[in-house]
């Protein structure tokens, strides 16, 4: 929850005093009934106060912005072939793996007014997440993605116009909340969605990436305060000697998901070594140590504990 220095002012101040009045408190910063009453509305708005007699909310709040489809799966052939539907996407899957932690999740992202985005939306509430940002399409049917052997064949999805549609109409929940965790395909979009807006207000970016050799580490990754990227083992010291000269203020991590994951201090990379039991497949596992990054960082955990978190929800463990 990224608050403006007053309402942090008077979010202390309610923690102390819960029963001290509006005229107080006025009094007190020389300001205006009224905008004391804006603020403390704000503070209800961004879930700092869960309502009247001050009820403070003590659990990090974050938004996800990303895609929520259906993956169909076809593997072997002839008499052997095996067909999974599977209900996915970064949105779906990184706003239930946070939910997990307890964290305040909140979901952007686009379905159709159908079948399968009435189911994404109900999996979405089993686990309490927030779904009332949630941009229904009324003419397009919800996303779908087929794969042939592990192959992706076929895909019936949204453009970003569509999600930036959906990003408009949500952009205050986005901006107000203390993690804003952006799903790897719209990473460059959100940033030039984003830009020109005050950056002291916006909340912490996130995002994951798993880099492909030889590609570059893209520049505009710079913006992000919190990236884990994913390389092949052969690869790792590859990518971090390039970002080595980057992270000198971001809690940037990256990781082979077999050997360590390395998180860089002063321009040092430091390594975090996996026991044997610890490995992952950075292809599926990389959103799952992001969010127990995020969780034990807003938790005020150390950077490498937090991704011992991270590690373990990556593990399975």
């Amino acid at each position: 929850m990224r608050l403006t220095l007053r309402e942090k002012e008077l979010y202390e101040v309610l923690k102390r005093e819960p029963l001290i009045s509006q005229d107080e408190l006025s009094r007190r910063f020389g300001i205006t009934r009224s905008s004391v009453a804006v603020h403390i509305s704000n503070l209800m708005k961004k879930g700092v106060i869960l309502g009247k007699g001050y009820v403070f909310n003590e659990a990090a709040s974050a938004v996800v912005i990303g895609e929520s489809c259906i993956n169909i799966e076809v593997r072997g052939e002839n008499e052997k072939t095996a067909i999974d539907i599977i209900y996915g996407g970064f949105a779906l899957e990184f706003s239930r793996a946070l939910a997990n932690y307890g964290v305040n999740v909140k979901v952007i992202t686009v379905t159709g007014n159908d079948d399968i985005g009435n189911e994404i939306i109900s999996r979405l509430r089993e686990r309490e997440i927030d779904t009332g940002s949630i941009y229904r399409h009324l003419k397009l049917r919800s996303c779908r993605r087929v794969s042939l052997n592990h192959v992706l064949a076929y895909e019936e999805t949204y453009t970003w116009k569509e999600y930036e549609k959906a990003l408009a109409l949500k952009e205050w929940i986005a901006v107000n909340c203390e993690w804003l965790c952006i799903d790897p395909l719209f990473q460059k979009n959100i940033l030039s969605h984003l830009t020109g807006k005050d950056e002291e207000k916006l909340p912490y970016l996130s995002t994951y990436r798993v880099m492909q050799y030889p590609e570059e580490v893209p520049e505009f990754l710079r913006d992000y305060s919190i990236l884990v990227l994913g390389a092949g083992t052969d690869q790792l010291e590859y990518y971090v000697d390039k970002i080595r000269s980057w992270v000198s203020n971001q809690n940037w991590v990256i990781t082979d998901g077999v050997s360590r994951v390395v998180f860089f201090q002063n321009q040092k990379a430091i390594d975090v070594l996996l026991l044997p039991n610890q490995s992952f497949n950075i292809g599926d596992r990389l959103p799952f140590l992001l969010a127990g990054l995020i969780y034990g960082l807003s938790s005020g955990y150390p950077l490498r504990q937090a991704i011992r978190m991270g590690i373990g929800a990556a593990a399975g463990e």
